[in-house]
C-alpha cells in the first residue's frame, strides 16, 4: 500500500497570505499500488456558522490551511484543496480549491494564486484564471461573512510518481472613513400688510429657509422698522433668534406693528447664521391712510313760537382713508319735540342718530331734524360725527324762539240804557292773546258830549281833563294775562252816545281804538 503525503509551507503575501501544497500520486495502468487516504476530524468552529468542510468523494482527500496565522480561531480565510488519491498518467482528472471566509465581516479582493506546480498541467478551471509571471491566478472578489467559494480545475500528470501544486491566498481590506460635505444656505423673504388705516394693526411675516445642505446654526432675523412704525412692544427694532434650521427647513414668524401717522412705510430685512451665512429680503411697502371727518349744522337765527324749525346737518370724510361705521348724532334741544327726521334718523334717548356705514374719502351726507318748541327761548342742537379710526368732531347751532304779542281791547258798559242823571261804568279790559309779553300799555278814554266824568280806577292810575281820561302806562303783560280799568260817567242828556277808548303799547305800531254805544234816555 502506497501512502501519499501533504507538504505545507507558509509565507505572508500582501499582509495576509500563506502557501499550501498538495500532492497526488500517479500510477501506470499496470501499477497495483494502493493509495491510502489520511483523514482529519472536522474542526470545531469559533464562529456562529461553524467551519466549512468540503464533501469528499470515495477516492478523494482534502488538505486545509487557515490564513494568515494557520489557526482558524485567529485567521481570516480557510482553504481546502480537494485532490483525488490516485490518477493515471496522461489522463485528465478533476480537483478543486474551497475558500471560506472565517470572519463576521466582509473580506475584499480575495485572490487565489498557484505559486508552483510539479508534474501538473492545468487545462481548465471554473472560474477561469489568468496567467501572471508563469503562474495562474484567480480573482475571487469579495467574500461575505462565512461565505465559501469553490474553484473547480481539470489537470493531468505526464510522469509517474507524484503531482503537486502549491497555492497562496490574499485579501485586501480597506478601512475607509467618509465625512459628509455640506453647504447650508439662507433665503429670507418678508411680507407686510400692503394698505391699512392708521388705527389698524400691521402684520409683518418673515420667512427664512435653509435652501442648502446641512444644518444652518445660529440663525437670526433682524429688521429696523421705518420711522413712525413700532412693534406692539414699542420698539422699531425686530430681532428674531431662529436657532438651527435643518437642510430644506422653512420657518415663518409674525410680528405685529402699528403706525403713528399716515404715509408710505418701507423697510428691508436681514438674516444671518454661523459661518458668515447671510440673506436679504427686499423692502416691503405699507401705505397707511386715515379718515378725517367734518360736520356742520345750520339753523335759523330766530323763529316765532308755534312754528316748526329745522336743523340742517352735513358730514364729510375729508381724509384719505375709508371712514368705516360712520355715525352722526344730533342732540334734541331741551324743551323741543321732534317732528320729523330725514335719511332714516332714529330718536335714541335725547338724540337723533344717523348711521351711514362706510364713507369713502370725499364722500358726504346731508340730513336734517325738524322740531317744535314749547316756549320762547334759545334752542340749541349739537351734532357729533364719529367713525372707526377717525377723531370725533362736532358743531352747534342755536335758534331763538320768539313770541308775538296780540293785545285784545274790550270795552263794555255795565248799565245800558242809562236814565239821564244816572251813572254807568265802562269796563276796559286788555288781554294778551299772543305768545310774547307786551309793555307800556296805555289807555285813553274819551267821553261823548252827553256824558260827564265821575271817577277812574284800574290797573294804573287815571286822571281826567275835560272829556279825556288818561291812565298811566302799564308794566309787562305776559301772554294770556289780562288787566282792566273802570271809568264811571253820568248821563247828562238824552242821546245815542259813543264812548271811545284808544290803546297803545310798546309793540303796537298803531293805536287800537274801540267804542261802546250807550243809550241815554229821559
Amino acid at each position: 500500500m502506497n501512502k501519499y503525503s501533504i507538504r505545507i509551507g507558509a509565507g505572508l503575501v500582501l499582509g495576509a497570505m500563506l502557501a499550501g501544497c498538495s500532492t497526488t500520486s500517479t500510477v501506470s495502468e499496470d501499477n497495483n499500488n494502493e493509495v491510502v487516504r489520511e483523514s482529519e476530524p472536522a474542526p470545531k468552529s469559533a464562529h456562529v456558522w461553524g467551519y466549512y468542510s468540503p464533501r469528499l468523494g470515495a477516492d478523494e482527500s482534502a488538505s486545509r490551511m487557515a490564513f494568515p496565522t494557520g489557526d482558524p480561531k485567529s485567521s481570516a480565510l480557510l482553504v481546502h484543496q480537494v485532490m483525488p488519491n490516485e490518477v493515471r498518467k496522461g489522463q485528465d482528472f478533476d480537483f478543486s480549491y474551497h475558500i471560506t471566509n472565517l470572519t463576521n465581516a466582509e473580506l475584499q479582493n480575495v485572490m487565489v494564486m498557484m505559486s508552483s506546480a510539479t508534474n501538473l498541467e492545468v487545462s481548465d478551471s471554473q472560474p477561469s484564471g489568468t496567467m501572471s509571471d508563469g503562474n495562474m491566478n484567480w480573482a475571487m472578489g469579495d467574500f461575505g461573512p462565512g461565505q465559501t467559494k469553490v474553484i473547480k480545475l481539470t489537470g493531468s500528470a505526464d510522469d509517474v510518481g507524484f503531482a503537486s501544486d502549491c497555492i497562496t491566498v490574499s485579501y485586501n481590506n480597506f478601512l475607509c472613513a467618509t465625512v459628509k460635505v455640506v453647504e447650508p444656505a439662507l433665503a429670507l423673504s418678508k411680507t407686510a400688510t400692503a394698505a391699512a388705516l392708521k388705527c389698524d394693526q400691521i402684520t409683518l411675516v418673515y420667512t427664512v429657509k435653509n435652501s442648502g445642505s446641512g444644518a444652518a446654526t445660529g440663525v437670526v432675523i433682524e429688521d429696523t422698522l421705518p420711522n413712525g412704525m413700532m412693534t406692539d412692544a414699542g420698539s422699531r427694532s425686530v430681532r428674531i433668534p431662529v436657532g438651527t434650521l435643518a437642510a430644506g427647513e422653512t420657518r415663518a414668524f409674525k410680528v405685529f406693528a402699528t403706525t403713528s401717522d399716515t404715509g408710505t412705510f418701507e423697510s428691508p430685512a436681514f438674516a444671518s447664521a454661523d459661518g458668515g451665512l447671510e440673506a436679504d429680503a427686499g423692502a416691503t411697502t405699507t401705505v397707511i391712510t386715515a379718515p378725517e371727518l367734518e360736520v356742520a349744522v345750520e339753523c335759523a337765527e330766530s323763529q316765532f313760537l308755534g312754528r316748526n324749525f329745522t336743523y340742517n346737518y352735513s358730514i364729510e370724510n375729508t381724509g384719505d382713508g375709508v371712514a368705516n361705521a360712520a355715525v352722526a348724532s344730533a342732540s334734541i334741544p331741551t324743551g323741543a319735540t321732534v317732528v320729523r327726521t330725514s335719511n332714516g334718523g332714529r330718536v335714541v334717548g335725547p338724540n337723533v342718530v344717523w348711521e351711514f356705514g362706510a364713507m369713502n374719502p370725499g364722500a358726504s351726507k346731508n340730513f336734517s331734524m325738524t322740531v317744535a318748541a314749547s316756549t320762547i327761548g334759545r334752542y340749541s342742537s349739537t351734532v357729533t360725527g364719529d367713525a372707526s379710526c377717525a377723531d370725533s368732531v362736532s358743531d352747534r347751532c342755536t335758534t331763538e324762539i320768539k313770541g308775538i304779542p296780540a293785545i285784545l281791547l274790550e270795552v263794555v258798559d255795565i248799565t245800558d240804557p242809562v236814565e239821564v242823571g244816572q251813572e254807568t261804568t265802562y269796563v276796559i279790559t286788555v288781554t294778551n292773546q299772543g305768545t310774547a309779553a307786551d309793555t307800556n300799555i296805555q289807555i285813553v278814554g274819551t267821553l261823548p258830549a252827553e256824558q260827564s266824568f265821575v271817577s277812574a280806577t284800574g290797573a294804573t292810575s287815571g286822571s281826567a281833563s275835560g272829556k279825556t281820561v288818561t291812565f298811566a302806562p302799564s308794566g309787562s303783560l305776559a301772554p294770556g294775562a289780562s288787566i282792566s280799568w273802570r271809568i264811571t260817567v253820568r248821563a247828562d242828556v238824552e242821546a245815542d252816545s259813543r264812548f271811545r277808548v284808544e290803546m297803545t303799547s310798546a309793540r303796537l305800531t298803531e293805536p287800537v281804538i274801540e267804542t261802546e254805544a250807550t243809550n241815554l234816555y229821559e
